[in-house]
């Protein structure tokens, strides 16, 4: 495993500490930084809803089944 050593401003290192305090289940700052990257390198992910609503909405926009802004007014 590689250490990496990271500088914080002291706002943010006492907001991390607040966090952690609301937060238990994070054992200390390293899994809380671990855990902030992750997230921050996983691929994005939609929910089967809104994929959903995409599709619909790009069939709806392909058949001309649409309203301009201008004519929700």
């Amino acid at each position: 495993m590689s250490t990496l050593n990271v500088k914080v401003p002291d706002e943010m290192d006492e907001d991390i500490d607040t966090f952690l305090e609301d937060h238990p289940h994070y054992l200390n700052k390293s899994e809380f930084v671990r855990d902030a990257v992750r997230h921050l390198l996983k691929e994005p992910q939609l929910s089967e809803q809104a994929r959903e609503d995409i599709r619909v909405s790009r069939e709806q926009i392909d058949s001309g089944d649409v309203v301009s802004l201008d004519d929700l007014e």
